[in-house]
């Protein structure tokens, strides 16, 4: 039976940086307040058990004096990451370069600037562990409705995808920002029962993240 990525633990967090202090620190913060094993390195590496593809992991990595440019071409030569199996943050990112819609794009749960706070750091890492994305609701539709390229392919209507009115509420408030907690709070439902809706809906329009799912509101709604 295949299982929604959602509801795949994670069970480690590895931090990926050359300053090793501040890691250490990181890494005892995040272990103290989350509970999660943590470990950090200066060598990017899918850091989980490889033979159990029934766990997550969490993979925070430092972009402090990173030529983020390099950076892609690292990520993207990783063949072997199953972005629904590694939960992937940036963190230590300067807010001038501008990077949101590529990070987004390449499957990047969320961002993390130079002046973060530290109660907001660990309030985003939450987030993303629960499977959230951590990116601000300004950024994320200033991203998502750029306009589109001629080249863009006709799109089917919404109608056709065969989606219930539940679907399409749940569809359009994810696509919003709003958490997990948020829908079933609002609807009045599990978070369980959300993560199914949102699990049967990925299907239906063939997306696997919820930047994705808010791609396609935005182009079909």
């Amino acid at each position: 039976m295949k299982i929604a990525p959602d509801l795949i633990p994670v069970t480690s967090i590895h931090i990926v940086g050359s300053n090793k202090l501040q890691n250490k620190l990181i890494v005892s913060f995040l272990e103290t307040k989350i509970g999660l094993k943590c470990t950090t390195g200066s060598r990017l590496r899918f850091h989980s058990n490889v033979d159990n593809k029934l766990v997550r992991a969490c993979l925070l990595l430092d972009c402090l004096n990173t030529d983020l440019a390099d950076l892609w071409v690292v990520i993207k030569s990783k063949t072997e990451w199953n972005l629904s199996q590694c939960l992937m943050a940036l963190f230590n990112v300067e807010p001038a370069k501008g990077i949101e819609k590529e990070a987004m794009t390449r499957g990047v749960r969320g961002i993390f600037y130079v002046d973060e706070e530290l109660e907001m750091f660990l309030k985003g890492i939450s987030a993303i562990l629960k499977g959230e994305w951590w990116y601000s609701r300004e950024i994320l539709w200033k991203c998502l409705l750029e306009p589109k390229t001629s080249a863009d392919e006709p799109l089917e209507s919404a109608a056709s995808y065969g989606l219930s009115s539940r679907e399409k509420q749940i569809l359009s408030m994810l696509a919003h920002g709003a958490s997990n907690k948020d829908i079933a709070d609002y609807l009045s439902i599990s978070p369980n029962t959300v993560k199914t809706h949102i699990y049967n809906i990925y299907n239906k329009i063939n997306v696997s993240n919820r930047y994705q799912a808010a791609q396609w509101v935005a182009r079909h709604f």
